[in-house]
């Protein structure tokens, strides 16, 4: 039990090290200590997605200059970069004296009910999340495995890996989490890269709060916003669902994203007619936010492409919608683009990141193809859209109906030209066209992975809808004319009554799914058996063949081996070999199916297998029958084939 408690300090002191100290020191060496721009909780949160950059940045460097990735070098590159930070941030306070004051309304002083409810919730974000991870945290997840073997080969081999071509692989989602591996000496076989995702997965929703609180200067919209994303629909994707399935790059993304929104939203409030410049250094801050927001976006561009793909769609809609709505003030409105852009804060993160991606390390996927591929003619059935079905079950029937109404209300706003109103109208829009109509605009990626982007702007939406009717009742002057003031008190009342029934039951539906579940965790346990045997018993001349159909946490064997990202070869799922839009080699699915047939015999030659990894209940018996086929090894839910 000590030794399980320990292991959970260092993994946190590792965590911290990697992912929050770096960040925490550069906003301080931006901001100082003057919270009147920058609330603490705000600096908690978004500390660690800046670390998480920076620490990228900090590893593309090493790379480039030939110095391995080490637990004394990680610990090296974050404290020289701290005390770097530390310093600058000394000096602007000699030279200046205290940071920059404003008489600005703090809008994060909540009342005791308001704390009280918040503490709730938070409760319930982490109660429902680990109730449900607590039954999945084997490693199993095919995803996981993926990642967990590029960032074990960054922790053995001390460098970064070229993915061997592969697009669908971007570095900035490994670092972090192999450097508070080799930091912490912890396996990846353990609690730690799902509680790495969890904990991003939680700054993400609490970025949407602070966000939400930021654009309508409303604590109980921020509330609501808390609500329907951390509470309601915990466990669908792409929630505590996408942290046991290890998919990191949405969830650092569904972190990372609302984090440079937030950024630009608070740089472009400078943009809003009604704001005015106090004085220089008021100006200061809004270009400050404007140079971390394009730090933000190189950084969300280093780590997850498609996040990054979806961000920039939604900033031109945001941007034509604002334009649009303000057409009248465009004059003003680029005169202080103007004043916003050149400035040393800007113009330092911008050259800096331009460095970075020409003569430091250009991403991968620009390298290939990729960015090819994602634009055009959607090529395949998946990638036609979604259909309002598949957007109801993916979404919520409940939240889907409530976002499409908040888009009304937001209408009904008096500030609905401002700039954070437009964000939330254009990111739920986008995402929508680009997940439903993905023709419309000339993309060509998975609609599903597209459409679980839209749970977020969703979820501010069902907030505002939802507070809307509150408005009612006199609580908050909210809107330009209350949009229910036409309709009886009781049916009004009755109506919120409805909504609250559905989104509770809704919301919390596939929650209560995960207290009658049970999980069985010996088939993953022996395959992981099997590939230690075969690890100790094998050479690396040696070629194996596994099935990917029938074998529990087959995507982690290839971590025994670290032989190449394809080793051992694996026999996919069924359906990619008929998939007539990417015809695929034939031969895993050959040579274990049907390992007599010629067409097996000519592949065994040509790639050399000799050993067969199956699952004994669905594929032992066309290979016990043939003379030149040993059985090895069983442990009831594996078995090894030998071929002489």
């Amino acid at each position: 039990m000590f030794h399980i408690f320990f292991l959970q300090i260092i993994f946190f002191v590792s965590f911290i090290i990697v992912s929050f100290l770096p960040g925490y020191f550069l906003i301080l060496a931006i901001f100082g200590k003057n919270e009147n721009f920058l609330e603490k909780i705000e600096r908690f949160i978004f500390s660690f997605g800046i670390g998480i950059i920076v620490t990228d940045f900090i590893a593309f460097f090493y790379a480039k200059i030939n110095i391995p990735l080490s637990k004394f070098s990680s610990v090296l590159g974050v404290i020289i970069f701290a005390l770097s930070c530390w310093g600058i941030y000394k000096f602007k306070e000699k030279k200046k004296g205290e940071y920059f004051q404003n008489d600005f309304k703090n809008i994060f002083s909540f009342d005791k009910n308001q704390i009280k409810l918040i503490f709730i919730l938070i409760f319930f974000l982490f109660f429902i999340r680990t109730a449900y991870l607590e039954k999945t945290v084997v490693p199993t997840a095919t995803d996981m495995g993926h990642h967990a073997y590029w960032i074990n080969s960054i922790v053995e081999t001390g460098q970064l890996p070229n993915y061997d071509g592969m697009p669908d692989f971007i570095i900035g989602e490994h670092i972090a989490l192999a450097e508070i591996t080799m930091i912490g000496n912890l396996s990846l076989f353990s609690a730690s890269p799902v509680v790495f995702l969890l904990i991003n997965n939680i700054l993400g929703i609490l970025a949407i709060f602070v966000l939400t609180l930021r654009i309508f200067k409303n604590k109980n919209v921020a509330i609501l916003s808390l609500l329907f994303l951390g509470v309601f629909f915990a466990v669908s994707s792409p929630q505590v669902k996408f942290v046991s399935g290890g998919v990191m790059g949405n969830i650092l993304g569904n972190y990372l994203l609302p984090m440079t929104l937030y950024f630009y939203f608070r740089a472009f409030e400078f943009l809003d007619e009604k704001t005015k410049i106090e004085n220089g250094e008021t100006l200061k801050i809004f270009q400050k936010f404007l140079g971390l927001a394009f730090f933000s976006t190189f950084g969300l561009f280093y780590t997850h492409h498609l996040s990054a793909f979806v961000f920039l769609f939604v900033f031109v809609l945001w941007t034509a919608i604002f334009l649009a709505l303000n057409i009248k003030q465009i004059k003003n409105i680029f005169k202080k683009l103007i004043l916003l852009f050149f400035s040393k804060s800007v113009l330092i993160f911008l050259f800096l990141g331009i460095f970075f991606f020409f003569f430091i390390l250009t991403p991968n996927y620009i390298k290939t193809n990729a960015v090819e591929e994602t634009l055009g003619t959607p090529s395949k059935a998946t990638r036609e859209g979604l259909s309002l079905d598949n957007l109801q079950s993916s979404l919520g029937e409940f939240r889907l109906f409530l976002g499409v109404l908040g888009i009304l209300i937001l209408f009904c706003l008096k500030d609905r030209k401002k700039v954070g109103i437009t964000l939330i109208c254009a990111w739920s829009i986008m995402i929508f066209i680009m997940s439903a109509k993905p023709g419309w605009i000339f993309i060509n990626i998975p609609s599903n992975r597209i459409g679980t982007y839209l749970s977020y702007p969703l979820s501010i939406l069902s907030a505002i809808t939802f507070f809307s009717f509150f408005t009612f009742f006199g609580t908050q002057k909210f809107f330009s004319k209350n949009i229910f003031e036409a309709l009886p008190a009781k049916t009004t009342f009755f109506i919120f009554f409805l909504l609250t029934t559905f989104a509770f039951t809704e919301g919390l539906g596939n929650s209560t799914q995960i207290f009658k579940e049970s999980f069985d965790f010996s088939p993953v346990l022996k395959t992981f058996f099997a590939s230690q045997y075969l690890k100790e018993k094998t050479e690396k001349s040696d070629i194996l063949l596994k099935d990917h159909n029938y074998l529990s946490g087959d995507t982690w064997m290839k971590l025994f081996f670290m032989r190449g990202y394809d080793y051992p070869m694996s026999r996919g799922y069924f359906k990619r070999y008929e998939d007539p839009t990417k015809p695929r080699e034939m031969c895993t699915l050959y040579m274990i199916s049907n390992p007599a047939e010629e067409q097996a015999l000519e592949c065994f030659k040509k790639t050399a297998t000799n050993f067969i990894v199956v699952n004994p209940h669905y594929d032992s018996s066309q290979f016990a029958k043939l003379k030149n086929f040993d059985q090895i090894y069983t442990n009831g839910e594996v078995a090894i084939f030998y071929r002489k």
